[in-house]
């Protein structure tokens, strides 16, 4: 086998040949069809039959970080060291996140004014 054949196998290359040129200009117009629609839509070729699962929250990430710390604290080796330092950096992160997205508020906003 030379590397022609691999490169054009003999289905393709009839395929191609025998596409006339009023197929070939209908499959460019579906194409740029498609395109714009896509562009219009925002991407319809999501199945919307399936439900999609949300997000985990920054709690959940926090308590899956902290099971992670503790099934790999008896470990003692290079890789488990850089995981548990990086998984560090993510909590830390993740606090970080929660503290900067905190509103600002006073005693008085608790109670309704009658």
């Amino acid at each position: 086998m030379d590397v022609e054949s691999l490169l054009n196998p003999a289905g393709e290359s009839h395929a191609l040949m025998e596409a006339s040129d009023k197929e070939i200009y209908q499959s460019v117009i579906d194409s740029i069809v498609a395109h714009e629609n896509i562009k219009i839509n925002g991407g319809d070729d999501v199945d919307e039959d399936i439900p999609i699962e949300p997000h985990p929250t920054r709690c959940d990430v926090l308590k899956a970080v902290s099971t992670i710390n503790r099934y790999i604290d008896d470990r003692n080796d290079p890789i488990t060291r850089k995981f548990k330092a990086i998984l560090g950096s993510f909590k830390r992160q993740l606090h970080l996140e929660a503290t900067t997205s905190l509103k600002e508020t006073v005693i008085t906003d608790f109670f309704q004014k009658s």
